[in-house]
């Protein structure tokens, strides 16, 4: 039977509003304990996120007192057993998995099934086939080991910003696409904060087995918001500036350029050349010294390179992340264009956002080829240290380095970022134990930076003092201009010193 308005209140006041759960959202994520089983528990009134055992007990003896069955979750199928009522609460007395209890275990590394074939000829050419992506994300789960195993909320670095509830897991919202998918539930206003609540890392199962597709699934289930104009609005409004004027923030295209005016040829650059700098929104705007890095870098080097200055554009990521995926291919065609001008053949880009857009996106969503090889800042450098272009001298600064997810585990980019630090004398390179694919997530990506800034940040805090301040470095680079404002910014509010820089800022001092 429906609790009482009056119990509900008493719940609410023991563990507060949010930590007292009633809507159709919550209580239909918390009715699978597991992925691999169906509906387990009994039809739930209210689940009660708690956080001690203390508390556990306290709503345990103040639900009896109403007359109201209840049991915790930690207790599994045996207090399952004992439930006699239609209706009961749920106590969510269990302690969230991390990441840091899974650093020397050894990994599941699937072979490509051929569900993985199918998703990517569905995908190539056309908008990503939900049903087998989520087919082969269950499909790759190790059915023993998922079920004796009670971690499979997911490695989330956003769900602790919501108290760890299951809604705003890996898990929930795999299951909340699902829903969305079948019917089971309809859009809301929650689901798609929920969904758009996620910084699309791939992060999520990858302590314990590669391939899965939960963040497509994400992409695939904004997608279908945005076909049906329920796209958050902050998107329509981010779609209509890059139309406008070729930035997601509206920036005006004079501003752009404004870096290329420190370098030697003071932004002027031929209309054609071999190589074009493709620079990109946040770094031409918001890390200038990113850019003009780059450029110097360049010119070191005596390479020939052109640059689109106020005609670059936008990529198109946040339109792709955010399931605007039409507007995105307007975007993406016009700036093939453009590109196709410079007659360009090799693109170089300092951002993990563009990068990955260019070369995993593009072709696998809009199903667009850039007509030029696209190389992340780092690829081609790394190039030119080895082809003694560029020699760097000492620099005697410590520095560990944050893998981005675009650039890492989407794009599996791993080496020539560490292989140009390491090719600097004298610099003191330590690597962070949560490195590579299981890097930690800043909590830049997938739109969240612009979606939710708190709980980003929050990602970016819980980066750099959980990973980065025990290694006692001074400074932290990473390849992402995004990953760099979010931690940059997470640093200036840290007492700690560390400072934050690009891949190519060091570089660039290193070669000055």
């Amino acid at each position: 039977m429906p609790l009482k308005r009056s119990a509900i209140q008493s719940l609410r006041r023991t563990v507060g509003d949010s930590n007292t759960l009633t809507d159709p959202e919550d209580l239909y994520v918390y009715s699978f304990e597991q992925f691999f089983r169906q509906k387990q528990y009994p039809r739930l009134e209210a689940v009660i996120k708690v956080n001690s055992q203390r508390q556990a007990n306290e709503i345990l003896r103040l639900v009896q007192k109403e007359g109201i069955q209840a049991f915790k979750r930690s207790e599994g199928e045996g207090a399952l057993k004992q439930t006699t009522s239609k209706a009961v609460i749920l106590i969510d007395d269990v302690e969230p998995p991390q990441l840091e209890q899974l650093l020397n275990q050894a990994q599941r590394k699937p072979e490509n099934s051929e569900l993985e074939h199918e998703i990517q000829k569905a995908g190539r050419g056309s908008f990503r086939n939900y049903a087998l992506a989520l087919k082969s994300f269950f499909s790759h789960l190790p059915s023993q080991k998922c079920l004796t195993c009670n971690a499979c909320s997911g490695y989330c670095p956003v769900s602790k910003s919501f108290n760890n509830v299951e809604t705003w897991s890996s898990k929930g919202r795999a299951l909340l696409t699902r829903a969305l998918s079948s019917g089971d539930l309809p859009p809301s206003p929650k689901a798609i904060d929920v969904v758009y609540s996620c910084s699309l890392c791939g992060l999520c199962f990858a302590p314990c087995f590669e391939g899965t597709q939960v963040r497509k699934a994400i992409l695939d289930t904004r997608h279908r918001f945005a076909q049906k104009k329920q796209a958050p609005e902050l998107f329509k409004a981010t779609a209509k500036s890059i139309h406008e004027v070729g930035d997601p923030s509206g920036m005006p295209p004079s501003k752009r350029a404004a870096w290329a005016q420190q370098l030697p040829q003071k932004g002027v650059f031929l209309p054609k050349a071999s190589v074009l700098y493709w620079a990109g929104c946040v770094a031409s705007t918001r890390t200038p010294n990113t850019a003009k890095a780059v450029g110097n870098i360049l010119n070191r080097a005596k390479v020939d390179f052109t640059y689109l200055g106020e005609k670059e554009g936008c990529c198109g990521y946040v339109l792709i992340a955010s399931g605007l995926w039409n507007e995105a291919k307007e975007n993406a065609l016009t700036l093939i264009d453009r590109l196709s001008q410079t007659k360009a053949d090799t693109l170089i880009t300092t951002c993990a956002g563009c990068y990955y857009t260019f070369t995993e996106t593009y072709p696998e969503i809009l199903g667009i080829e850039l007509p030029c090889e696209v190389e992340h800042a780092t690829q081609y450098v790394e190039r030119l240290i080895n082809e003694k272009r560029l020699v760097p001298h000492d620099l005697k600064w410590s520095a560990t380095y944050h893998d981005p997810c675009s650039l890492g585990r989407h794009s599996n980019v791993y080496n020539p970022p560490r292989n140009v630090l390491n090719a600097i004398p004298r610099l003191d390179f330590v690597e962070m134990p949560l490195s590579r694919n299981r890097s930690r997530c800043c909590g830049a990506g997938g739109g969240l930076w612009s979606f939710n800034n708190t709980v980003s940040t929050n990602c970016a805090t819980e980066r750099l003092v959980a990973d980065v301040v025990p290694l006692g470095v001074s400074a932290l680079t990473t390849a992402c201009p995004t990953c760099h404002i979010n931690l940059r910014n997470a640093a200036a509010r840290q007492p700690h010193g560390i400072k934050v820089y690009d891949v190519m800022e060091i570089v660039e001092a290193a070669t000055s």
